[in-house]
């Protein structure tokens, strides 16, 4: 009745045991009805394309709760994807055949277990133009990734890779997107008793829309998907290198069009958000930086800063990567041709490098953000704090009895803080305040102002990351036996209420006075003047006795 993951068995194929084609099995009682009337005749089963035992299933039909698919009774099973997406593969492979028909392509579809299922991948090649489209299903590690992409680009003129979700590995994506501009990804939409594929590119920016196989076509560079044209190269094949190679071969361009060239490719990728290897560069601004040894290098890039303006502009050079995702080491001698020091060690050259992506990544970026501080260098080599460049306070001196007392009219900033600084510096800030002992330091609370207005210019990740260390330190704060009792805050419309009220309170007193004063100033009436007497009232007759 269900897998062996404890899952209902959603999927299944018809005919036979081998059969590849699969369906998903209505979940509604009335659904299921209708699909038994118009398809009597067929028998479903645990195929082995699904990685299944091969025995044949029964459609379960409920009132109470989901249809699904059933063993026979005593039949041991032990596959392990029953899920609606179980059958992918085998949906892609008929939306491939029909899309090739359709397109009079003479094309065939594949698929491959790599270790986790019959349906790790799918692959479509076009055997007379030596093309090829490799739908990845399963998370490949990026070391496999350009193993096998180099394996079978040697096989074929055009080679095209389109990741399913969660398939492709960060490194991955970043090296697709400094060669091509933007990533292939499917995804698929269940239609019935059937899953139908749908295709997008997308870059670090923007993506275009999802649309079916038959709004695709393939080329002579490739799979085109609609919005991917402009960015789109031809393919790394043999044909497709030596094509390459004899056009940029001719002419060698002259130094100042290499600057040009390249620091064009550095703000492009510094637009993207990525951080390119000095291969990609030399594919994006042009194949005869490829040949440059290391000194032609240092001083291109030392040009390209120097090109960038004014003195504060993030280094673009600080972009470069190595294939493990280190800085180079000569990215260090730039470093100190540009006056910015010389960093000691490649773990300092690492983090200063890091700084100034980020940088690059703020001013270059769509939209632009306030970049945060360059890290300074000391003169031997090591990070120092940024210096503050906040000016100075003024103290006014009030004398009291006992002597005078200075009062400040800004809150004091901590020191060793810019008056910009970035998240990294607020966060360490928070944690060693948290972490010193005595009495509460008295610029926590300038800390927190800090952190508050840097939320307003930083993106994520770096956002969430200052939030979380800031309820940390708003929490230790509170905890502290010697933390003052902070009232709430009220909001603007609380505040406005508030005021009007006691304006009307204060009103009503004035009036309230006025009248008292109004009744004190006037004689009092005699209240029985112009009354008349009561009878017997001044008689002073003495009474008769009686006798």
């Amino acid at each position: 009745m269900i897998g062996s993951d404890g899952r209902l068995v959603q999927t299944a194929v018809i005919g036979s045991r081998n059969s590849g084609r699969a369906i998903i099995l209505p979940t509604d009682a009335d659904e299921l009805t209708r699909w038994r009337r118009r398809h009597p005749a067929y028998t479903y089963w645990c195929g082995t394309q699904l990685g299944g035992c091969g025995n044949e299933l029964s459609d379960r039909l409920y009132r109470d709760k989901v249809c699904h698919f059933a063993h026979r009774p005593h039949t041991s099973c032990h596959r392990t994807a029953t899920g609606a997406a179980s059958a992918d593969h085998l949906f892609i492979k008929d939306d491939l055949a029909a899309w090739a028909g359709r397109n009079r392509l003479k094309g065939r579809a594949t698929s491959r277990d790599l270790g986790t299922g019959p349906g790790d991948n799918v692959d479509f090649r076009l055997g007379a133009a030596r093309q090829h489209v490799r739908f990845q299903f399963s998370k490949l590690a990026h070391a496999e990734w350009r193993q096998a992409r180099q394996r079978l680009s040697s096989d074929a003129v055009t080679l095209d890779w389109v990741f399913g979700p969660g398939a492709a590995q960060s490194e991955t994506m970043e090296e697709l997107y400094d060669e091509y501009g933007y990533l292939l990804r499917f995804r698929f939409e269940t239609q019935g008793a059937v899953r139908r594929i749908r295709l997008r590119a997308e870059d670090p920016r923007r993506s275009s829309d999802w649309v079916p196989l038959d709004a695709c076509a393939m080329t002579p560079a490739g799979l085109r998907v609609p919005g991917a044209e402009p960015h789109r190269r031809a393919g790394p094949g043999p044909a497709a290198e030596a094509g390459a190679r004899r056009a940029a071969a001719p002419v060698r361009r002259s130094r100042e069009e290499q600057v040009i060239a390249l620091k064009a490719a550095l703000v492009s990728a510094a637009g993207f958000r990525t951080r390119p290897t000095w291969e990609a560069l030399a594919r994006s601004a042009g194949s005869d930086l490829l040949g440059l040894s290391v000194p032609d290098r240092v001083g291109l890039l030392v040009a390209v800063d120097q090109a960038c303006g004014s003195e504060g502009s993030p280094l673009l050079s600080a972009l470069i990567r190595t294939g493990e995702s280190e800085p180079p080491s000569y990215v260090g001698d730039v470093v100190a041709a540009v006056g910015c020091g010389v960093p000691a060690t490649a773990a300092v050259l690492k983090r200063w490098c890091q700084r100034e992506a980020d940088r690059a990544f703020a001013v270059h970026g769509v939209p632009s953000r306030t970049a945060p501080p360059r890290l300074p260098l000391t003169l031997d080599g090591q990070l120092a704090a940024p210096q503050s460049a906040e000016p100075l306070q003024h103290r006014t001196i009030v004398h009291v009895k006992g002597g005078p007392v200075l009062s400040h009219t800004a809150r004091p900033k901590p020191k060793g803080l810019a008056s910009a600084p970035g998240d990294t510096e607020i966060r360490d800030a928070l944690r060693s305040a948290r972490e010193r002992r005595g009495p509460r330091p008295m610029y926590a609370g300038a800390l927190m102002t800090l952190a508050e207005e840097a939320l307003t210019r930083l993106p994520e990740p770096q956002r969430t990351q200052l939030v979380v260390e800031m309820a940390t330190t708003r929490r230790w704060l509170d905890s502290r036996p010697d933390a003052p009792v902070q009232k709430p805050k009220k909001s603007r419309r609380a505040q406005k209420i508030a005021n009007e009220k006691k304006a009307e309170a204060a009103k009503q007193s004035a009036r309230a006075k006025k009248a008292q004063q109004r009744h004190q100033g006037k004689k009092a009436k005699n209240p029985l003047q112009g009354a008349r007497p009561l009878p017997g009232a001044g008689d002073t007759r003495p009474e008769k006795k009686p006798k």
